[in-house]
């Protein structure tokens, strides 16, 4: 895979969701580069170990994965090294809807933002593989049951519902210093990435 398309459809997916972001805020969206970081950080450590400790137990009990990984996969498929950008864009989105949705329609508790972002995170990651095959030739990962032509999966919403919850609770607590926790949790996507 040629790390410059890699790169381009990377930059292209941050600019649609600064875009749609901005749309949906009714203005263009600041960025705190400091905060930006941190949920970038934060949510590509979350979604990777989440990736590999929910497909290790989904094996387990099933038999099968429930998804794999196409593009540059390590651990048995369960993620890849691309997946830091995946998750880190999609925590970029966050950063930038958690905002909107506090200020414009006083959304956040908890809960409610876990239910959003157990619902959108299923249309992103169809579109986001979706347009991965369109732009780069193959999807970015493949879901094993069909229930949504294999580029999501309705199974998927109680780890996201569980992911929404444990990333806003993380986040709360990382935000009291984020330029300590965004090195921390990028150190340890580093890790599992790189080194295991």
């Amino acid at each position: 895979m040629n790390p410059y398309s890699l790169i381009l459809f990377a930059i292209v997916w941050f600019v649609i969701l600064y875009l749609f972001n901005s749309l949906l805020a009714g203005g263009w969206k600041k960025i705190v580069l400091k905060q930006a970081a941190l949920y970038f950080s934060t949510v590509a450590m979350i979604g990777i170990y989440g990736e590999i400790f929910l497909d290790t137990a989904y094996k387990f009990f099933v038999g099968h994965p429930l998804w794999h990984y196409n593009m540059l996969p390590i651990h048995n498929a369960y993620t890849s090294t691309y997946a830091a950008i995946i998750w880190g864009a999609y925590g970029f989105h966050l950063y930038l809807l958690h905002g909107t949705l506090g200020s414009k329609w006083s959304i956040s508790r908890t809960k409610h933002l876990a239910f959003i972002f157990c619902i959108e995170a299923l249309i992103i990651e169809a579109l986001a593989t979706i347009s991965a095959r369109i732009f780069l030739g193959k999807y970015l990962y493949y879901y094993i049951p069909g229930d949504l032509w294999h580029v999501s999966s309705f199974q998927n919403i109680p780890f996201y519902f569980i992911c929404g919850v444990l990333i806003i609770k993380t986040l709360k607590r990382f935000k009291v210093d984020p330029v300590f926790f965004s090195a921390m949790s990028t150190a340890m996507v580093l890790v599992i990435v790189f080194l295991v």
